[in-house]
């Protein structure tokens, strides 16, 4: 999965614009999202799927549950992911965030 948010990442890269979105997700907001992908991505990760299923399926099928759970669009998160990593600074502070919250949730459940 890590391939997944690898080619969403330069996708979104390659599609820059220096705009600030008109919906622009908080930063907070952004950190929720992004660890819930990468716990979503572990997740189906796990998954013992059929070899005649397509896990990009599956992943797409429960990216897009999460997405109406947490009340946001896919384009929504797209462009706000986007505005972000076109601002490094902010984008390192989201990402260290995930990183902290990710680790923080792996050694609560090591306990």
């Amino acid at each position: 999965m890590r391939n997944i948010f690898l080619t969403v990442l330069v996708i979104v890269c390659a599609c820059t614009s220096s705009d600030i979105p008109e919906d622009l997700i908080n930063q907070e907001k952004m950190v929720e999202i992004m660890v819930e992908i990468h716990l979503l991505e572990a997740k189906i990760n796990n998954i013992l799927i059929d070899p005649h299923d397509s896990i990009q399926a599956v992943y797409e099928h429960y990216e897009k549950l999460l997405f109406q759970d947490l009340s946001i669009t896919q384009d929504q998160y797209e462009r706000s992911f986007n505005h972000y990593v076109n601002n490094s600074s902010d984008f390192e502070k989201i990402y260290n965030t995930v990183v902290d919250s990710l680790m923080a949730r792996e050694q609560k459940l090591k306990k």
